[in-house]
């Protein structure tokens, strides 16, 4: 008997024969793990790309500023639309809502990136509906300019550029106090006639070429008026309306 220990396979030297066969084993390459100072694995830094160095810093503040305008545009139609108790009730429910909202995504961390855009997707359309049914309630009743008057009392022609000079015919002209209907006739030219200020200015859009009748309620009194046209006033197209 023999006290040699037999030795394993995979301990032979590589040179060993086993039934005339060399047998050797190579080990798995394995990766050097790159760590810090305090033994951590370092964290290797993402190489920059177009999309995030350059299109991402030019597109999200974009993005955000599109964002803050929509939801002004929106919100301030439904204040609009509706009365100063009401107005601030709608902001309280808004405010509720945006925070309650941040809050339950801010808890699911989780939360599938579809998910979070189907939901804010759904809060964006719910705001846009909303402003497009309040933005009639919410547009303005009232006219924003001078409304037309009757019935007439008074029709009042004035010329204007009258053998290609820069006049009015007539230069002074009279009307009774109450509604006065006012028509400017070009005869050459581009003029426009417009009240310089007091009632007549108030009661009277400008009269041009697109516009050149108007009927407006005076009181008694002197309404000096002008061409709006540069240098045409101060070559001589002005004139005087007496209302009495």
């Amino acid at each position: 008997m023999s006290d040699e220990t037999p030795t394993p396979a995979d301990e032979r030297p590589a040179d060993a024969s086993d039934g005339g066969s060399a047998v050797a084993t190579v080990d798995a390459p394995t990766v050097p793990v790159v760590a810090d100072e305090v033994g951590h694995p370092a964290v290797v830094a993402e190489r920059p790309t177009v999309l995030n160095k350059f299109v991402l810093p030019l597109v999200v503040p974009i993005l955000v500023a599109a964002t803050i305008v929509f939801y002004v545009l929106n919100v301030s139609r439904i204040f609009l639309a509706t009365g100063n108790a009401v107005a601030v009730g709608w902001a309280s429910v808004i405010t509720v809502a945006i925070l309650g909202g941040a809050s339950a995504l801010a808890a699911s961390p989780r939360l599938r990136s579809s998910s979070l855009t189907l939901i804010i997707g759904g809060a964006f359309l719910f705001l846009m509906m909303a402003g497009l049914i309040s933005i009639g309630a919410a547009s303005p009743t009232k006219a924003s300019g001078p409304t037309q008057c009757t019935p007439i009392k008074t029709k009042l022609t004035i010329q204007a550029g009258v053998g290609g000079g820069l006049v009015f015919a007539p230069k002074q002209a009279a009307a009774k106090a109450g509604c006065v209907q006012v028509t400017l006739a070009i005869v050459s030219s581009v003029h426009t006639l417009q009240f310089d200020s007091g009632a007549a200015a108030q009661a009277f859009p400008l009269l041009d070429g697109t516009q050149k009748s108007w009927a407006g309620t005076l009181p008694a009194g002197k309404y000096a008026f002008h061409c709006t046209i540069p240098s045409h006033a101060a070559s001589g197209m002005v004139g005087v309306l007496t209302v009495s």
